[in-house]
């Protein structure tokens, strides 16, 4: 399709509209962002440089990024980077991308970890199901003193979020380790974690196959798996604040957008107080934050 085509202008524009054909939603970023890709070019560069024109070698790279992204491939993977918090993160095939709306769980996040009117030392963060790393070394970027413990379940996820810490400059405040929820922390952070923080799987099972073709053939099926309803990891969750949350800890999840109640109610029952919803950008529900009961000794 890129025949006649040779310059930075038509293959937007044309890239533009056949993605939208195809149904990808924002087909104009898709295409500056492949297409930077390319060209090792920021999208501003694009337009400076519109009627640059490409090499041979260079549109037949761009013309299968665009066929595989027509296919149903995730863009982030395409190209082997996500941006989050004005970041940029290695997503490699096979893990679970960043949504846009978990900013509001590390804006909240970074709310709890300083306090307006008194100065929280060191806080200690503990992440539960890591990723890629973006919540927290985002966390570790925007408060110098955070010092972040983060698990995962995959061994391939650790190593990912060690290799982004690495590169943005924040490993030496971070420790990642493998494992199932709370299972790999060292006890001697019981009763010391000022702040503890997840975007746990929350689709209910059933709910998964319904998902976009983009989302269930391209993503890890147990980060997006919460169980029959999708609060099992609220569960899991909850039962351990009291071990792990200092005397004023707090906790803070990402939730799908009907799950507000159900989380509440989870975290109600284990003496939490202060219980907060916090909405995204489209006004749903998004974030639950919850501090440790008073009268909880742990």
């Amino acid at each position: 399709m890129f025949a006649e085509l040779k310059t930075v202008r038509e293959l937007i524009q044309i890239t533009s509209k056949y993605l939208a054909d195809k149904g990808v939603e924002s087909p104009r970023l898709n295409a500056e962002r492949l297409l930077g890709d390319v060209l090792s070019l920021p999208r501003i560069e694009l337009y400076l440089q519109h009627d640059r024109p490409l090499s041979a070698a260079e549109l037949d790279r761009y013309r299968e990024y665009v066929r595989r992204r027509a296919a149903g491939e995730p863009l982030q993977t395409l190209i082997g980077t996500t941006e989050f918090y004005s970041r940029s993160f290695k997503v490699p095939a096979g893990v679970f991308i960043p949504r846009p709306e978990t900013e509001v769980l590390v804006e909240r996040c970074v709310e709890l970890l300083t306090p307006e009117g008194r100065r929280l030392v060191s806080p200690q963060v503990l992440e539960i199901g890591c990723g890629c790393g973006v919540i927290g070394i985002s966390l570790a970027a925007e408060v110098p003193a955070v010092q972040v413990v983060a698990t995962d379940v995959d061994p391939a996820a650790v190593e990912l979020s060690a290799h982004n810490a690495r590169r943005l400059g924040v490993a030496g405040r971070m420790t990642f380790l493998a494992g199932s929820l709370f299972a790999p922390v060292s006890a001697t952070l019981a009763g010391k974690v000022d702040l503890l923080v997840s975007n746990p799987p929350y689709i209910p099972a059933g709910e998964i196959d319904s998902l976009p073709a983009e989302v269930v053939e391209h993503e890890p099926r147990a980060a997006l798996d919460g169980g029959s309803d999708g609060l099992d990891f609220y569960r899991a969750l909850a039962a351990g604040l009291a071990k792990w949350l200092g005397p004023e800890g707090q906790v803070a999840v990402e939730i799908g957008a009907e799950q507000a109640d159900g989380v509440t109610e989870i975290f109600g029952r284990s003496g939490c107080r202060d219980i907060r919803v916090r909405r995204d950008y489209n006004d749903l529900p998004r974030v639950v934050t919850a501090r440790r009961a008073a009268t909880d000794t742990g």
